[in-house]
This record gives C-alpha cells, sequence and structure tokens, in this order.
C-alpha cells in the first residue's frame, strides 16, 4: 500500500464516517451506563420510547421511526417481549405484527426516563445548549444529505 500512516490518520480526523461511528459507540456507552440501574440499555429505551409515542405500532413502522436495523431491532424487541415490557401480537391477517408497551414496560419506561434526562443534562452541561442544539441541527442536516 501506498498509505503513510500520516496519510491515515490525516483521513481518520476527516473522514465523516469514522468520527460519526467512534462518537456514536462514546455516546452510546455513556447513556447505557446511566441507565444500567434500570437494567435496560438506550437502544431498548429507544424502542420503548417509540412504541410509548405510537401507542402501537408494527415492526414495520418501529424499524422506520428508530431507523435501527432490523436485525438488532428484532432481537432487542425478543428480549423486551422476554422480560414482559412489550407484547407482540400478530394482525388477524396478513404477515403485521403489532407491538403495544406492557404496563410493566410503561413503569421501565417511566424509571428510565429519570435516569436518561441525567445524561441528557449532563451533555447539555458540557456543550452548552447552543452547542447542542447546533450540533442535533447539523446531525438531522447531515442525514438529509444521504442519498436514499
Amino acid at each position: 500500500m501506498n498509505f503513510s500512516k500520516h496519510d491515515l490518520e490525516a483521513m481518520g480526523r476527516v473522514c465523516l464516517n469514522f468520527n460519526l461511528r467512534k462518537t456514536t459507540r462514546l455516546i452510546t456507552s455513556y447513556y447505557d451506563l446511566l441507565l444500567k440501574p434500570s437494567g435496560i440499555r438506550i437502544t431498548q429505551f429507544t424502542i420503548l420510547l417509540s412504541i410509548a409515542h405510537q401507542m402501537e405500532c408494527s415492526i414495520t413502522d418501529l424499524n422506520r421511526i428508530t431507523d435501527i436495523d432490523r436485525t438488532t431491532l428484532q432481537r432487542s424487541l425478543e428480549i423486551l417481549r422476554r422480560d414482559g415490557l412489550v407484547q407482540i401480537e400478530k394482525a388477524e391477517s396478513g404477515n403485521v405484527r403489532s407491538v403495544s408497551l406492557s404496563k410493566k414496560g410503561e413503569k421501565k419506561l417511566e424509571e428510565t426516563i429519570d435516569l436518561w434526562k441525567k445524561a441528557q443534562a449532563h451533555m447539555e452541561k458540557e456543550l452548552g445548549k447552543e452547542k447542542l442544539n447546533t450540533g442535533l441541527r447539523l446531525l438531522h442536516e447531515i442525514r438529509k444529505a444521504v442519498p436514499e
């Protein structure tokens, strides 16, 4: 290969994908750490929150809303179902499955929201409200810039 160590390091500093993935892993680990007392991870929290927002939805809807890859979504839903936090029911016709929160899931979400708020408050404190909001707007613009 004709790449020097310096070239590779420079690419790492300017590569959007590399930097987003690295940042995402760090933020996910941080949120998982703060949510740990609740017994669920940030991905599961995102799923529970999305279901609560929709009240009831199909797995396809949930995939669209959360943008979690289908395999990870299915695995997470199975864990949430096993733990009694969600109910998954097959529709009378077709292959559509409906997902809703159980009473236990509603309680778990309420319990976890306070932990999530602590993580959010920490990020806002560290970055400042203006930078946090600017970052969120920039991430939205980046998502829109990617061709589908």
